[in-house]
């Protein structure tokens, strides 16, 4: 989003700190759906499409790749990406979706974590392998390793490898997406207290993560009434409004503060 496309957030119902009667006036009856999840202008204003109202982060960024093959006058390199070389030059194929020649570049250049990062999107668990074996940092091949089992739906030898992880490794950078992987690990091996107590763990403890919403999310699924296809689309039947979500929500911090002490106590 940021390297391709300028984003811009707005509130079409005037109401809240978004609203803005201009953005409403310029997106009246040009998009399909009025709540479109994005929609997409050329510069000079030209409508070019929206994403499904709910779609997966999948989809929207094969959404915004695809706009990009079908536009390529607005998929120009800047001139610092011009100038990028090594692994600069690499992070930008990454961040402009064209993971397989990222993942070419960074086996060439010698990045073996953000090698085998991308072979774990591709599926390519071989690959992984033998690129986590070139990487140095305890922490970050005891994630990839966990986050590669959760990928193979090896539940329960991902729930023991993330949860050795989570605890060897206190400070890594990673402990949301550890944490979060841990309790997708849980949810399917049917202990959802204990998936639960993960994603809350990042929800009380890293607020400021780009983990925090999924995780907050995800401890609600419960009562969602959206599918989430993290947890094979489980969803919620009925009517719901944003207080049961809060509740939700609630009673899962509850559940995190009754099992913390059984936690700390370790294994």
């Amino acid at each position: 989003m940021n390297r391709r496309f300028v984003p811009y957030y707005f509130n079409r119902s005037g109401m809240g700190e978004g609203g803005n009667a201009a953005a409403s006036a310029f997106t009246k009856g040009r998009t399909k759906n009025p709540y479109a999840y994005f929609a997409a202008f050329a510069p000079d204003g030209t409508y070019l499409g929206e994403s499904a109202l709910y779609a997966t982060k999948d989809e929207v960024l094969a959404w915004l790749r695809k706009l990009l093959d079908d536009h390529p006058e607005c998929d120009k390199p800047t001139p610092e990406e011009e100038r990028a070389e090594g692994l600069a030059a690499a992070r930008v194929l990454e961040e402009t979706g064209r993971f397989k020649e990222a993942r070419e570049r960074y086996a060439a250049i010698g990045s073996p974590l953000d090698e085998a990062r991308l072979a774990r999107y591709a599926g390519d668990f071989e690959a992984h392998e033998k690129a986590l074996a070139r990487v140095g940092a305890a922490d970050e091949a005891a994630a990839e390793r966990g986050l590669r089992l959760v990928a193979e739906r090896k539940w329960s030898d991902a729930r023991a490898a993330l949860e050795k992880a989570v605890r060897a490794h206190p400070e890594s950078g990673r402990q949301a997406e550890m944490r979060f992987a841990l309790g997708v690990a849980c949810w399917f091996l049917d202990d959802r207290d204990w998936a639960k107590f993960h994603w809350m763990w990042v929800v009380e403890n890293l607020p400021d993560d780009r983990l925090y919403m999924r995780c907050k999310v995800a401890a609600a699924a419960e009562i969602m009434p959206y599918e989430n296809p993290e947890l094979d689309n489980h969803a919620a039947k009925g009517n719901i409004g944003t207080e049961h979500i809060v509740r939700e929500v609630a009673k899962s911090r509850a559940v995190y503060g009754r099992l913390l002490p059984l936690w700390q106590k370790g294994p």
